[in-house]
């Protein structure tokens, strides 16, 4: 099971930025993709967190010079990588549109002396192994174009499925990690980097920010889907087309909208049962359209469907004129109960304030009389 990246709670609640130079970095120096040949004086000389350090804050952002030479000259070899890739047929060997991704994900791979990867075996992709079960994916499918920024933290597993015009923008600080048998439709854009809000930080400082961001197993990412840095998806999840993540997502359920929200749990197996077809035989003979409205090309006939979209659009308004009258007349009787109410306690208060009135004058005239007759006497 891949590891979640943190919870954008604690994403924002633990923000630490570590502003480095990779000639005080060990951690960077050991990287083979990045030379530390070209450092800015206005970075930090503080080291990488510890490994305890980056196993407690899985989920933080992190900032680096983009701009800085040897981060553009990642980025400039992977949209190398990237347009080779994306030049290669779809119905090429598979062993090159193999080399061609490796490109991207492994640059720096063993290579024999005429630039294929020096690691013996064969290649297959998903496809392959979907067609011939006895296969076993070695890398992904992924149909050009495709967009990568760095591919040095890019990790997707061999049995995923990548759809045409897929935007990586990755980062070489946070890993970018898709799962097992995950299919992402057409348009995606996965994003790791992302820029200071402020405007003062924009101006002076330049400088990028990287989020990790994984994709569990078993997801289905609908077509033009944004996933934003710092988000973690679960396994089993689907992501509906049009969505933008921007919050991480429980295993097992279903999440559309901009921005995304949850809309129910997802059961193992709820699909309805569906027409099996094998061969392409079968499906020539198939007969699955939807109607169209007949036209038979007249004045008359377009008339006679626009009177009758007219009379549908009156009556949905009827009803709601008919729904608002309704609830102008409840309101009505609302406001004239309250009235009746009020008006009934005014006429109590008043008839109880007279009693009284009564009741102490009464009292008042029996107390002057007995005085009086005192005197008499």
């Amino acid at each position: 099971m891949i590891p979640y990246s943190g919870h954008i709670e604690e994403k924002t609640s633990l923000r630490w930025r570590q502003h480095f130079r990779y000639t005080s970095n060990p951690y960077a120096a050991s990287r083979s993709d990045i030379s530390p040949n070209n450092t800015d004086a206005a970075m930090s000389d503080q080291p990488f967190p510890t490994a305890a350090f980056k196993q407690q804050y899985h989920g933080i952002e992190i900032s680096f010079p983009a701009g800085q030479g040897d981060f553009r000259s990642v980025r400039n070899s992977c949209a190398a990588a990237c347009r080779a890739f994306n030049s290669t047929p779809e119905d090429a060997d598979v062993k090159v549109r193999g080399e061609k991704w490796l490109d991207i994900v492994k640059p720096n791979r063993p290579k024999k002396a005429d630039g294929t990867s020096a690691e013996e075996g064969t290649m297959v992709t998903h496809d392959q192994a979907i067609t011939n079960p006895t296969l076993k994916a070695t890398i992904p499918f992924v149909k050009p174009p495709l967009w990568v920024d760095y591919g040095t933290r890019l990790k997707v597993a061999s049995t995923t499925f990548i759809n045409r015009n897929c935007v990586i923008l990755d980062t070489p600080v946070a890993d970018l990690i898709i799962g097992e048998r995950c299919n992402i439709g057409t348009n995606c854009t996965i994003v790791c980097v992302g820029h200071p809000v402020s405007l003062e930080g924009r101006r002076t400082t330049k400088l990028s920010t990287g989020a990790p961001v994984t994709i569990g197993n078993d997801v289905w990412i609908g077509a033009n889907v944004t996933i934003l840095p710092g988000v973690s998806i679960g396994n089993g999840a689907v992501i509906g087309a049009g969505t933008v993540v921007n919050c991480n997502i429980p295993p097992m359920t279903l999440a559309v909208g901009s921005p995304v929200r949850l809309v129910k749990a997802l059961a193992l197996n709820e699909d309805k049962p569906a027409v099996l077809i094998k061969t392409l035989d079968e499906s020539k003979e198939l007969t699955n359209s939807l109607p169209m409205e007949h036209w038979d090309g007249t004045d008359a006939a377009f008339r006679a469907a626009q009177a009758a979209q007219l009379a549908q659009k009156s009556n949905r308004r009827g009803a709601s004129e008919h729904q608002r009258v309704e609830e102008q007349q409840r309101e009505r009787l609302r406001k004239s109960e309250i009235v009746v109410i009020a008006a009934v306690t005014t006429v109590v208060l008043a008839l109880l304030m007279l009693f009284s009135l009564f009741f102490f004058a009464g009292l008042y005239l029996g107390e002057s009389r007995g005085c009086l007759r005192s005197s008499d006497l």
